[in-house]
């Protein structure tokens, strides 16, 4: 891939510095593949060091033991592995790549021995949606933290995937699913690009409430940084709002006065996620018959 006008260390320094003259945020360090570059570790160090949650998400190819030392040591609080398939063969398929699942695999056995937290990222598709209980079942067997389910965006990398996206009824069948593996489950169950989640949702088997869920975030406190410092409300949505080179790392600025950033306040965070209607109509705002305006 063209990685031309990557910031440099500096820069992500630069960047750290400006979100923590705002707040102490989480920062998720992801790719691409994160773990390709060299200072990933010092990257991480430093926003640990200036008071942020650091996280990191990879495929797991790339994690060792040494590897995973080098992430705790640098205040790496977990790290979150792609997982699509319950079976060697299907997540190869899935990720294209010969041998994948066992990397993975062999990553999150590093994770396991280092007693680092982790999460498992599962891609939801037609491909898979059957298999996400033996997915789920995997995932509390390795011991993972949490279970995150993605529902495909056609959008960047996964316009090419675009056939494999579940229809709406599929999807709300998946919600349901999951919604009522979370009552029980021994582990933290999310959803992302799934805004519609918050309908399916409810108590837990004891009657108590379960976690707030937020529904779509973009512009809402978080923000997507790319690797040349376009601002974006997800990785998902390639909309620029601002560069932070160019702004001179004002990131408040960029924040608070990007036209698009606006725009996402106002939609409903419980409605269709917005990086998927954007992929299909080419439009921030779809409009309907019924309501004009609003986010279908």
């Amino acid at each position: 891939m063209d990685y031309a006008g990557e910031f440099s260390t500096a820069e992500c320094f630069k960047t750290v510095d400006a979100l923590v003259r705002v707040s102490r945020p989480l920062i998720i360090l992801t790719g691409g593949e994160p773990l390709m570059r060299d200072d990933i570790f010092a990257i991480a160090g430093y926003a640990a060091q200036n008071g942020c949650r650091v996280v990191l998400a990879t495929c797991g190819h790339l994690l060792s033991p040494q590897t995973v030392e080098k992430l705790k040591t640098s205040g790496v609080l977990a790290v979150s592995v792609s997982l699509d398939a319950a079976t060697p063969q299907a997540h190869d398929e899935f990720r294209g790549v010969a041998g994948a699942y066992e990397k993975t695999m062999e990553g999150i056995e590093c994770l396991k021995a280092a007693g680092m937290p982790f999460q498992i990222n599962t891609t939801v598709s037609k491909l898979n949606v059957n298999e996400l209980p033996r997915i789920l079942e995997k995932a509390i067997a390795m011991g993972a933290a949490t279970m995150d389910f993605f529902f495909l965006v056609p959008a960047g990398r996964g316009a090419e995937l675009a056939d494999l996206a579940l229809a709406a009824d599929a999807r709300d069948e998946a919600l349901r699913w999951i919604a009522e593996q979370e009552r029980g489950a021994p582990l933290r169950i999310k959803t992302t690009c799934a805004p519609q989640y918050r309908h399916f949702r409810q108590a837990d088997d004891q009657g108590r409430p379960l976690p707030p869920f937020r529904g779509c975030m973009g512009g809402r406190g978080f923000v997507f940084i790319s690797h040349i410092g376009e601002l974006q409300p997800c990785g998902f949505l390639d909309l620029p709002c601002g560069n932070l080179r160019s702004a001179d790392f004002d990131f408040v600025r960029l924040y608070e006065e990007s036209e698009v950033f606006k725009q996402m306040r106002k939609l409903d965070p419980f409605g269709e996620c917005p990086a998927r209607i954007y992929a299909q109509t080419g439009e921030l705002m779809a409009k309907s018959n019924s309501s004009p305006g609003r986010l279908l």
